[in-house]
């Protein structure tokens, strides 16, 4: 009878240690991916000029003197579910290149998550000069600016790579 017991245990801690074998790692990447990375904290200007640059690198629509694209910003992969619409607009004038960049909060209709309707839209409007980036006005305070703008510029990324494929 003992033996049956003792014999028990060890099967359960080979089970234990098995499933804490197969978990771990993946307890671990999805941990991790919780944390933001450390990054450099960029200034408004710097990331300004990041995403008017890879805005640029896709390209505009054929026949047009413009720069435009459109991106979501929210997690994961399926647009459908993104909680913030972002138009970028390029135009090169006189004084140099202007970006002006609109961002719409996206509600989800109370029939239908997946229909969604446009709220709050805030524009950022900017250009750059030789050197560096100027806001030319902005419906984002500086404090807010600083956290939308990596947002920004990593769905602009996001999608150059996508399109890249």
């Amino acid at each position: 009878m003992r033996a049956k017991g003792l014999r028990l245990r060890v099967r359960r801690r080979a089970d234990r240690a098995t499933a804490l074998a197969v978990l771990l790692p993946i307890l671990l990447a999805v941990g991790l991916a919780a944390f933001p990375s450390p990054q450099k904290s960029k200034n408004s200007p710097a990331l300004l000029r990041e995403i008017e640059k890879a805005v640029r690198e896709i390209g505009g629509y054929p026949g047009e003197d413009f720069v435009r694209r459109e991106f979501f910003l929210g997690e994961g992969d399926d647009d459908t579910y993104k909680t913030h619409y972002v138009g970028i607009l390029i135009k090169d004038d006189a004084e140099g290149p202007r970006m002006t960049i609109q961002v719409t909060r996206l509600e989800p209709s109370r029939d239908d998550p997946r229909i969604k309707y446009a709220r709050d839209p805030k524009t950022i409007v900017c250009r750059f000069p030789a050197a560096g980036a100027e806001v030319v006005r902005s419906d984002y305070s500086q404090a807010e600016l600083k956290t939308l703008l990596p947002e920004v510029l990593r769905a602009v990324v996001d999608k150059k790579n996508l399109l890249k494929k």
